[in-house]
C-alpha cells in the first residue's frame, strides 16, 4: 500500500496492523494534513451485511467528539487498480544484486477504508514505569481516560479491547488519545436490529473470547455478551496497572491468566505501594468486581471519583495509607461524604424507588460542588441492609460526613427524613423532615423539591456542611494552610465578611496558588477576595480588578465546567463593567449548578443592579426558598427593588428580616427607608449603628460604595443618597 494513493489520501508509512485491518499514515492532499487510514481486511469488505454494519457502527463512533477520543473523519471507499499506483525509481543494483523495476501487489477493485484523527506520540504501554506513574502523572493520565470511556458509553459506544496499546499520549505530553474502538459495540438499547457488532469477524457469535486476556472482564472471559461494564472492569485493570505498575491478574498461561480474572481477588493496590490514597484503591477496587452489578455502574462515576481524588492529593493534605486497627486509611484526609441508601419504611415500589431516586439525585447534586469530594452512589449500595453505628459505616466508607435518612408514606403523603452527621464523633449536624403531598403532585416534583432543599441547606459555602469543614481551619495560622484548607478558609471569611478576616485569607489563598497552580477553586476563591480589595476597600493593594480577572480567567481556563470557576468570573466581569460579559457567565454558573444558593443569590444582586430586576428577583427569590437558613442578605435584591419603586412601606418591611446587625448595610437600609417613611426616631437609630460599623461612611459611601456596587442604575445612586441625607447623614457626593 505504501506509495499508492485511494481517493486523495496517499499512502506515506505503515503504522500497525490490528484485528479491523492494517493502519497506514497518509497525507491528504486536497486538506494538506496528515491522517490515519485504516484500510479493512478484504474479506471483511467482501460480506454485504457486515460492511454495512461498519459503516452504520463507525458513523456513530464518528459522532463522538471529545478531546481524549480520537476522531474518526470518514468512511470512504476507493476504485483502485494496479495503475493507481505511483511508481518509485527502480531499485539500484548492489554487489550481488541486479537492478529490478518496482513491481506493485495487485489490489481488489475496491479498498474500503476510514480515515482518522493522526496521533503523534507513543502508546500507554511503551511509557508505562515499572513501579506505576507517580501520582500526578497518574491523576493526568487516568482522568481524561475515564472522560472519554463516559462519553463514548453515553453515546451507546463499548470499547470492548480497553488497554494501554490502545492509549496514546501525544509527544508532548500534555494530552491523552484513546483509540481503536474496533472491538466496540453499540449497546442494546441503541441498536435498531438488536445487537450489533462493529466487523470483527471474532464478534459475529455469541461464546467466542475476543479482546486482550489481561484486560477482559470476567464475562467477555467467558465469552458472554457484554456491556458497558465491562469497559469499566478493564479501566480498572489499566487504573491498576498504572497506579502500581503490576497488572492484578496474573497467569503463565492464558488459560491460568482467565483462570485468575475469572476467579482471584487482586492484591490491595495500597499494599503494592503504601504511599498511594486509600480512596484510590477503593474506586480501582470497585472497578474490578467480579459482577457487573457490584462495579461502579457507568464510566461518568469513575470519572467523578478520579476528577475528586485528583482534587484531594492535589491540595497537599493528603497523607499516606496507614494501618489503623487492621483498616488501610489515610491519616489526614480531605473530608469525603457519603449519602447512604435511604431507608424505605413501606412496602410500595413506587415509595422505594422514590427513596432510591432521591438518593441518587442528592448525590448527584452534591458532586456539583467542586470542593466537596462525595463517594459515588455505587460504592455505598452495600450499606442499604445493614445497621452499623456510623462510625463504623464512615470507617468503612473512608468517609468524614455521612448523609442517611428515611422515607416512609400514609395514604397520599410521604415524609422523607434526612440527616448530616460526623462519622468521626456519630454527632449530628443536621436534620430536616419534608412532609409532601403526593395528591396533585408529580413524584419526581417532589422528589426534586426535596433535593433543592436538602441541597441547598447543606452545601453551599453558607451551609451546614461548609461551615463546619471550615470551622477548624480559624485557629491555624494561614501560611499553615493546605490549599484546600485555604478554600475553606475562605468559607469562612463568607460568612462574617470583614476586613480582619479578609487578610489572612488573602494570605492563605496566595500560598495555595503558589503551592498548588493547578487547583481550580482555590483561583475562584482568590478572585473574591482581590475583588474585595477594590469594592469593599478591604486591605486594598493597587490593580485589584485586574488582578481578580486574572486569577478568574486561570480557574475557568483549568476547569471550564467548574461552577465556582464561572461565578467568581462573571464576579470580575460585572466590577470591570462589562456587562454583557457577566450576564453570560453567570447564566452558564447556574446552568452548572443551579441547585448553588449562594451563587444564585449572589448573581441575582448584581442581575438586580445590572437592571435586569426580574431575573434578579426570580433568583434571589429562588434561592430564599430552597434553604428557609439562608443569610439575610438574599434579600438586598427585593429590597432595592421595592426602594426603586419608592414602595417604601415594602422596603422597609423586607429590610427588617434582614436582620445582619454587624452589617453596615443592613442598617442603612433600614434608615433610608424609616427617613422616607417619615419615621425620624427610627432612622436616627439606625444612622447611629451605621456610623458605628463604618465611621467614615458619609464620605466613602457614595464613591466607595454605591458607584462601585450600583455604576448602573444612577438613579438608584442618587435616590439612595437622598434617603441618607433625610435620614441625618452628610452624603459626600462627586
Amino acid at each position: 500500500m505504501i506509495g499508492s494513493t485511494l481517493n486523495h489520501y496517499r499512502v506515506t508509512a505503515k503504522l500497525g496492523q490490528g484485528g479491523m485491518g492494517e493502519v497506514y499514515r497518509a497525507e491528504d492532499t486536497k486538506l494538506g494534513r496528515d491522517v490515519a487510514l485504516k484500510v479493512l481486511p478484504p474479506d471483511m469488505a467482501a460480506d454485504r451485511d457486515r460492511l454495512e454494519r461498519f459503516r452504520r457502527e463507525a458513523t456513530t463512533v464518528a459522532a463522538l467528539n471529545h478531546p481524549n477520543i480520537v476522531t474518526i473523519y470518514s468512511v470512504e471507499v476507493a476504485e483502485t487498480s494496479n495503475d493507481d499506483l505511483e511508481r518509485p525509481d527502480p531499485v539500484p543494483a548492489g554487489e550481488g544484486v541486479p537492478s529490478s523495476p518496482y513491481v506493485p501487489k495487485p489490489l481488489s477493485p475496491q479498498v474500503h477504508f476510514l480515515t482518522m484523527e493522526l496521533v503523534d506520540g507513543e502508546s500507554l504501554d511503551a511509557l508505562l514505569p515499572s513501579g506505576g506513574f507517580a501520582l500526578a502523572r497518574f491523576f493526568e493520565l487516568a482522568t481524561p481516560i475515564a472522560d472519554a470511556l463516559a462519553t463514548a458509553h453515553s453515546r451507546g459506544i463499548v470499547h470492548r479491547d480497553l488497554k494501554p496499546a490502545n492509549v496514546m499520549v501525544t509527544t508532548e505530553g500534555a494530552r491523552v488519545k484513546v483509540l481503536d474502538f474496533g472491538l466496540a459495540k453499540l449497546t442494546e438499547a441503541e441498536a435498531p436490529h438488536g445487537m450489533t457488532q462493529l466487523p470483527t469477524e471474532a464478534l459475529t457469535q455469541e461464546g467466542i473470547v475476543v479482546g486482550t486476556p489481561h484486560y477482559m472482564s470476567p464475562e467477555q472471559a467467558k465469552g458472554e455478551l457484554v456491556d458497558h461494564r465491562s469497559d469499566i472492569f478493564s479501566l480498572g485493570v489499566l487504573l491498576f496497572e498504572m497506579a502500581s505498575g503490576q497488572r492484578p491478574f496474573q497467569g503463565v498461561s492464558s488459560v491460568e491468566l482467565l483462570s485468575s480474572v475469572l476467579k482471584d481477588t487482586p492484591p490491595l493496590l495500597t499494599e503494592i505501594k503504601p504511599e498511594l490514597p486509600r480512596h484510590l484503591g477503593r474506586v480501582i477496587g470497585r472497578c474490578l468486581e467480579k459482577a457487573p452489578a457490584d462495579r461502579f455502574q457507568t464510566a461518568q462515576d469513575v470519572f467523578n471519583e478520579l476528577k475528586s481524588l485528583r482534587k484531594e492529593t492535589s491540595s497537599g493534605s493528603i497523607a499516606p495509607a496507614t494501618p489503623v486497627s487492621g483498616v488501610m486509611r489515610s491519616a489526614e484526609e480531605i473530608p469525603w461524604i457519603a449519602v447512604l441508601p435511604l431507608k424505605c419504611k413501606s412496602a410500595d415500589p413506587d415509595v422505594e424507588d422514590f427513596a432510591d431516586g432521591l438518593a441518587e439525585d442528592i448525590t448527584t447534586s452534591l458532586s456539583r460542588f467542586s470542593y466537596l469530594m462525595v463517594i459515588s452512589r455505587n460504592s455505598v449500595q452495600n450499606f442499604n441492609a445493614r445497621s452499623m453505628d456510623i462510625r463504623q459505616v464512615g470507617q468503612e466508607l473512608g468517609a468524614r460526613y455521612v448523609m442517611a435518612g428515611a422515607v416512609r408514606k400514609a395514604g397520599s403523603k410521604i415524609r422523607a427524613n434526612v440527616q448530616l452527621l460526623d462519622a468521626k464523633t456519630g454527632t449530628h449536624i443536621w436534620a430536616e423532615s419534608f412532609d409532601r403531598s403526593l395528591e396533585q403532585a408529580d413524584i419526581f416534583d417532589v422528589q426534586d423539591d426535596i433535593t433543592d432543599r436538602v441541597v441547598a441547606t447543606v452545601a453551599d459555602p453558607h451551609g451546614v456542611l461548609a461551615r463546619a469543614m471550615a470551622a477548624p481551619t480559624d485557629s491555624k495560622p494561614p501560611e499553615t494552610l493546605s490549599p484546600y484548607e485555604a478554600v475553606l478558609r475562605f468559607f469562612l471569611y463568607q460568612q462574617r465578611v470583614g476586613p480582619e478576616d479578609h487578610l489572612p485569607t488573602r494570605i492563605a489563598l496566595e500560598r495555595a496558588v503558589e503551592l498548588d497552580p493547578e487547583y481550580a477553586d482555590a483561583w475562584a476563591c482568590l478572585t473574591i477576595v482581590l475583588l474585595d480589595e477594590d469594592r469593599h476597600s478591604f486591605n486594598p493593594r493597587p490593580n485589584a480588578l485586574d488582578r481578580a480577572l486574572a486569577a478568574a480567567q486561570r480557574a475557568v481556563d483549568l476547569d471550564p465546567a467548574n461552577a465556582l470557576a464561572n461565578f467568581a468570573l462573571a464576579h470580575a466581569y460585572y466590577y470591570r463593567k462589562d456587562l454583557g460579559a457577566f450576564r453570560s457567565a453567570a447564566e452558564r454558573t447556574i446552568g452548572l449548578n443551579h441547585r448553588d444558593g449562594n451563587s444564585k443569590a449572589m448573581l441575582g444582586i448584581l442581575m438586580g443592579y445590572a437592571g435586569d430586576w426580574e431575573r434578579g428577583v426570580e433568583l434571589t427569590t429562588d434561592a430564599m426558598e430552597r434553604n428557609p437558613h439562608h443569610p439575610g442578605w438574599y434579600r438586598f435584591t427585593s429590597y432595592f427593588y421595592a426602594y426603586h419603586q419608592k414602595h417604601y412601606a415594602e422596603a422597609l418591611e423586607i429590610a427588617q428580616k434582614i436582620n445582619m446587625p454587624d452589617y453596615f448595610a443592613s442598617h442603612y437600609a433600614l434608615a433610608i427607608s424609616h427617613a422616607q417613611l417619615g419615621n425620624m426616631i427610627q432612622a436616627q437609630q439606625a444612622t447611629d449603628a451605621v456610623r458605628r460599623l463604618w465611621p467614615d461612611f458619609e464620605q466613602e459611601i457614595y464613591s466607595g460604595h454605591l458607584e462601585k456596587w450600583m455604576f448602573a442604575q444612577p438613579d438608584l445612586i442618587t435616590h439612595i443618597a437622598d434617603g441618607l441625607e433625610k435620614a441625618g447623614l452628610v452624603v459626600r457626593r462627586p
